[in-house]
């Protein structure tokens, strides 16, 4: 049997790092489980006009269509041409109807953008159309 201080002089001197590696991935599975999603991503920055008398709604199941102030058009998560607007709404409405299309226009963005998405929507059988403002 050997002694104690035998034990420790052939004991190694590092130290355990396994429970620190523990410790940091269930940190880090805590900070990706409770971070705030948004559900709103626009692939550019838009400046809604203001509106002192909009209506708060919540909506479900909804399309957003995004003008930027250059006049470029986003739906959802991908950029779209002009040309490729009434294609990509079309693919979405054949996939499930479209109940609700939001346009986020930016406050000084090209209105032909705006009314091209409102007439694509209106073709498409759109029930509601809806413009996304700021509230004063």
């Amino acid at each position: 049997m050997k002694r104690l201080t035998e034990k420790l002089q052939a004991a190694d001197d590092r130290a355990d790092l396994t429970p620190l590696i523990d410790c940091v991935f269930l940190l880090l599975l805590f900070f990706i489980v409770t971070a705030v999603f948004v559900e709103e991503s626009n692939l550019f920055e838009i400046n809604l006009p203001v509106a002192a008398h909009a209506e708060v709604r919540r909506l479900e199941e909804v399309v957003v269509v995004g003008v930027s102030k250059a006049g470029r058009l986003s739906v959802g998560e991908s950029f779209v041409s002009d040309d490729q607007l009434w294609a990509h709404l079309d693919a979405l409405n054949s996939e499930t109807p479209i109940q609700t299309l939001i346009i986020q226009g930016d406050r000084e963005c090209p209105y032909e953008k705006v009314v091209m998405a409102m007439d694509v929507a209106q073709a498409l059988g759109v029930d509601e159309i809806t413009l996304a403002v700021e509230r004063e």
